[in-house]
């Protein structure tokens, strides 16, 4: 397949990455978003919680002081009443800070400094109070002369400070989220390419997978009309092989010379080779194009007669060869005949080529309603790596001695098409202990199938290896 054919198993990885990496960063965008904004709502409430504290303390000292003032004037009492809700105002504002700014420092020990300061002031004003009540009026009015603004300024001062504090906390917090912001948008934006360079990715792949199948339908079109070329060319070999067959047997009828003989016979050696090399084509046609080769599938056939006519045959092509057939008298179902004797005829030369001339057993047995044919060598075990790929076609086997197997390597691919079509199953075993053994299962009721092994989308043969 052509090097783009890969570019999407090449770039699919960099689409995962960015997709992964753009998906984070779109979660770290909104965390950061929404950590200052969630962040931000405390401090904004502690330091208006801390400023109103404070302002209702400053304004409660103030009130107080002015209370004094006019107590010392008029003797009123009423002027008292401001004075007790100052101290609990001022109370309560401690608390409220304290409570507030219970993890800063600063602020505690200024507020420690402010309690002693807000403490002295109202001692002196409950003292002059007090003086005043006691009829000691011009001692009253010396203490207030003496000590009236007494630590007000610095009251003022610490809370100022106070105050002025927590407006540098808050900017800090708010500049500190500013920066996340400005962090969160530039990841936005780098978010935002992602998804673009993705696009592109992604545009890449589909085109890539568009060119792909393109060029798939392109090889499966060359590859079925080069299987018709093949069909068709083995078809118009037929005709010239069959003059050349028929010439030779009626010249040899003719009587000829022992020489003349011996050479036409070689001829009609090579010509009936030559038909079974055309005809394992057509079927290999057939098998691929036709959705399976076809039987005619007749009942009460005996397979025990078959695999002894089609045994007998390759006696007759291989002298030498030792060949024996364990069968009962009667193994009948419902099968094709002549492709049944092509099948036994194709394991039995496998195993008489690849046999290592070892004795080739052929067994043939009913269990249930099934026929099995098992054909048997004591030769070389197939080869490993060539194993699983033993029923493909064009699979030839290993080179036995000095000879390198013969044919078109189609033997093995056709008696599978054969048993499945059949509604069949084939395996194969092969040690260096045991030898090989190919084994066949027919049904033996009708179960003919219109597929062959080469149309099954994803659905593995009937076969074990």
């Amino acid at each position: 397949m052509p090097q783009h054919g890969l570019l999407p198993l090449r770039w699919s990885p960099l689409a995962a990455i960015l997709a992964a990496a753009t998906l984070l960063a779109l979660i770290l965008v909104n965390l950061m978003t929404l950590g200052g904004i969630t962040s931000a709502r405390p401090v904004m409430v502690h330091t208006r919680q801390s400023q109103d504290a404070l302002a209702r303390m400053r304004a409660a000292l103030a009130d107080a002081e002015n209370a004094q003032r006019g107590f010392l004037l008029t003797g009123d009492r009423l002027f008292l009443e401001p004075v007790q809700r100052a101290e609990e105002s001022l109370s309560a504002g401690f608390a409220e800070v304290v409570r507030t700014a219970a993890e800063d420092a600063v602020p505690q020990r200024r507020m420690s400094e402010l309690e002693r300061l807000a403490s002295g002031k109202m001692e002196q004003i409950r003292s002059t109070i007090e003086l005043y009540q006691g009829g000691q009026i011009t001692a009253a009015l010396a203490l207030f002369r003496s000590r009236g603004s007494f630590g007000m300024d610095e009251v003022r001062r610490l809370i100022d400070e106070l105050h002025a504090h927590e407006d540098r906390r808050l900017t800090d917090h708010i500049l500190k989220t500013r920066r996340n912001l400005k962090l969160a948008i530039w990841i936005d934006v780098g978010a935002g390419l992602g998804l673009l360079a993705l696009a592109a990715i992604l545009i890449a792949i589909d085109r890539d997978i568009a060119r792909r199948k393109v060029l798939e339908a392109a090889l499966r079109e060359s590859a079925q009309f080069q299987e018709q070329f093949v069909g068709v060319l083995g078809h118009d070999l037929r005709n010239p092989l069959g003059a050349i067959s028929m010439a030779t047997d009626l010249l040899l009828r003719l009587g000829p010379l022992p020489s003349q003989a011996t050479v036409l016979g070689r001829i009609g050696s090579s010509a009936a080779r030559m038909d079974r090399m055309v005809e394992e084509l057509l079927d290999l046609t057939r098998a691929r194009l036709a959705g399976g080769i076809p039987v005619d599938l007749k009942p009460g056939t005996n397979l025990a007669l078959i695999a002894g006519a089609a045994v007998d045959e390759l006696r007759v092509a291989h002298p030498q060869a030792r060949v024996s057939v364990d069968a009962p008298r009667e193994v009948n179902g419902e099968w094709d005949p002549d492709r049944m004797a092509q099948v036994v005829s194709n394991l039995v030369a496998n195993a008489i080529q690849h046999g290592g001339r070892s004795e080739v057993e052929v067994h043939l047995r009913r269990a249930n309603a099934s026929a099995i044919l098992e054909v048997h060598n004591g030769g070389p075990p197939i080869p490993l790596d060539l194993l699983p790929r033993i029923f493909e076609p064009f699979r030839r086997g290993a080179k036995t001695g000095a000879r390198q197997a013969q044919g078109l390597g189609l033997g093995l691919f056709i008696a599978e098409q054969i048993v499945l079509a059949h509604g069949g199953k084939i395996r194969v075993r092969s040690t260096e202990a045991e030898g090989t053994y190919f084994t066949i299962t027919l049904p033996s009721e009708a179960r003919q199938q219109s597929f062959s092994r080469l149309e099954l989308a994803g659905e593995p043969p009937a076969r074990a290896v």
